[in-house]
């Protein structure tokens, strides 16, 4: 069966991997609307940030014509897609997600979801991240309904492209909801994970630590993406996907 060359080919990615109900919603979605493709990774990669495969060779394994899983990161399925013969079209967008979690804030920095949506960018191609924090609320397991947020963004697929300037990838976070009547342009909040590492002797010379969490704290303005989240809403934040730099306008007398 041919495909309708007027329909928009979008790539589908994630970080929970291949099998990730976020992921197989999207897809459902989406291809109401266009053209999809995907390529996840093969187990879950959450908090891996932009890491790529370097040195190594990746593995591929086939679903479908249009879906493969990859050995590699959520960042390297976007580089193999774009880069590779493996599906041989031009991608209008990249989606990645939907991921069973939020990604506010700070969370931007480890996010495995949000680097594919970063890489996509810089590679010139539209990127949408797309994450759910559950009804039950923090990181819970379970209570997401995908659904929702998974036909607003193929309703919206075209305005999301758009937003994609070049420039900034796009976020989206919302709280598992039956239904959402409103969207709105979101600032950052700041999220304190309340880290601690427990170390543990195994030996006289070797150590063994546990990273642990004295809770989640936030603080941010009024329109943050956390606080409009929580309001029902869906928060819509544009992203810089190149490092931004602070000018320095004084003249430093460096030391030599």
């Amino acid at each position: 069966m041919s495909l309708n060359n007027t329909r928009k080919k979008i790539l589908v990615t994630n970080d929970d991997g291949i099998d990730g109900e976020g992921l197989n919603v999207l897809v459902e979605s989406l291809s109401a609307v266009a053209d999809v493709y995907v390529l996840a990774p093969d187990s879950n990669c959450s908090a891996v940030s932009s890491k790529i495969t370097m040195g190594r060779r990746m593995q591929f394994k086939r679903f479908s014509e249009r879906s493969f899983s990859c050995s590699g990161m959520p960042a390297d399925c976007v580089i193999c897609a774009l880069t590779s013969p493996l599906f041989g079209v031009h991608f209008d967008a990249v989606f990645s997600g939907i991921n069973s979690g939020p990604n506010m804030g700070t969370d931007v920095i480890y996010s495995g979801t949000c680097a594919a949506a970063r890489q996509a960018v810089l590679m010139g191609v539209p990127g949408i991240a797309v994450s759910l924090e559950s009804c039950y609320l923090d990181y819970a397991r379970e209570g997401f309904n995908f659904k929702p947020l998974a036909d607003f963004c193929a309703k919206n697929l075209d305005r999301f492209i758009s937003l994609c300037t070049g420039e900034v990838f796009v976020s989206l976070n919302a709280t598992s909801a039956d239904e959402y009547k409103e969207a709105v342009f979101a600032s950052a909040c700041v999220r304190d994970y309340g880290d601690r590492v427990l170390i543990d002797a195994e030996s006289d010379s070797v150590f063994s630590g546990l990273c642990t969490s004295d809770g989640i704290s936030v603080s941010g303005r009024s329109d943050s993406d956390y606080n409009i989240a929580r309001s029902g809403k869906i928060a819509v934040s544009l992203i810089y996907a190149e490092p931004v730099l602070k000018q320095v306008s004084e003249n430093i007398p460096f030391a030599f």
